[in-house]
């Protein structure tokens, strides 16, 4: 009876040891490549961001996305430009630019097309156009090698006869202390993006005298690209894969915010904003995302980089590299 009783443990064993011994010769399976994703505090960028990480589209393409806000421009710039973040948004010019200055980033997707750019004005200003921005104090959130900043120096140059920063006339500020500089009259006018530009409009106060993508497409026939994706050299030759991943989950992510407008109620409540405002917030972001990413796009974009080195210091963009930009990731 010991003996029977021996060898049906011994048989019962043998599955539990079949098991231990294969899950030894088995490859692990490979986990999720992390990514810390930088992003400007307050940037709209960041509800697409958090559907992707709350969809989880970032695992479905077996990455795992970290968001992280920096209250500045510069503050995110240096993260991007020092590997503190993986990926990162930004003005594609600036990204171009680092690249000519040995930098090693470069653009690999795009994001914004300049929807959210407007020129915004107290509401009883006797400002009516861009035109009538000639001798006025304007307050750019961009910085004065921002994207946003160039485009409104080109615009304002080309188009109008002027260049505001020439005179003097052009500052620069935090974007949540514009509205307040304009209600106070420290500015005349104001370069913001949404979500501060949004909010500042559907509160009554301000009003936009011109959205600058929209003129500039007006004025060149050409599309305008504000936002871009960068990453840098190493992250990307040691984690291909990951980076086409975070791609293919964001365009999933813009097509579930375009097809799921009411995530921005959410967002938009934390802002104040009434139900016409947050309306007013998603159309307008809606019509910001950019998802077309070619050869053909980038060269577009040089037609843009001619212009702005008539406007700014030498050597902005003075040297275009042509690893600045990479299409090697576009799903």
């Amino acid at each position: 009876m010991t003996d029977s009783k021996s060898k049906v443990t011994a048989w019962l064993g043998i599955p539990v040891l079949i098991a231990a011994l294969w899950s030894l010769a088995a490859p692990a399976v490979a986990e999720d490549t992390p990514i810390r994703l930088g992003d400007m505090a307050q940037s709209l960028n960041g509800v697409a961001s958090q559907v992707m990480i709350d969809q989880e589209f970032d695992h479905k393409y077996g990455v795992d996305v970290t968001h992280k806000a920096y209250p500045t421009l510069d503050g995110l710039f240096n993260a991007i430009r020092g590997k503190q973040v993986d990926l990162g948004f930004g003005g594609w010019t600036s990204f171009a630019q680092f690249r000519s200055q040995g930098f090693p980033v470069f653009n690999i997707f795009a994001v914004g097309r300049g929807a959210t750019l407007d020129v915004l004005v107290p509401v009883d200003s006797d400002i009516q156009s861009l035109a009538d921005l000639k001798g006025k104090r304007v307050v750019s959130y961009a910085g004065a090698a921002g994207t946003a900043t160039v485009l409104l120096r080109v615009v304002l140059s080309d188009f109008y006869g002027f260049d505001p920063a020439e005179g003097g006339d052009l500052q620069y500020a935090g974007p949540g202390l514009i509205p307040t500089l304009m209600k106070n009259g420290d500015v005349d006018a104001g370069l913001l993006f949404d979500p501060i530009g949004a909010k500042a409009l559907a509160s009554g106060e301000f009003r936009s005298i011109g959205n600058l993508a929209e003129i500039y497409k007006e004025k060149t026939g050409d599309d305008f690209l504000w936002i871009a994706l960068a990453t840098n050299d190493d992250f990307a030759a040691e984690n291909p894969e990951a980076v086409s991943g975070f791609i293919k989950g964001w365009v999933e992510a813009v097509a579930y915010v375009k097809q799921h407008p009411e995530v921005f109620e959410d967002y938009g409540k934390k802002l104040g904003l009434d139900e016409d405002g947050i309306k007013l917030l998603a159309d307008r972001v809606i019509r910001d995302y950019a998802t077309t990413w070619n050869q053909e796009y980038i060269d577009g974009l040089m037609s843009f980089a001619d212009r702005a080195r008539k406007v700014m210091d030498k050597g902005y963009l003075e040297d275009v590299p042509d690893d600045a930009f990479s299409t090697d990731y576009t799903p």
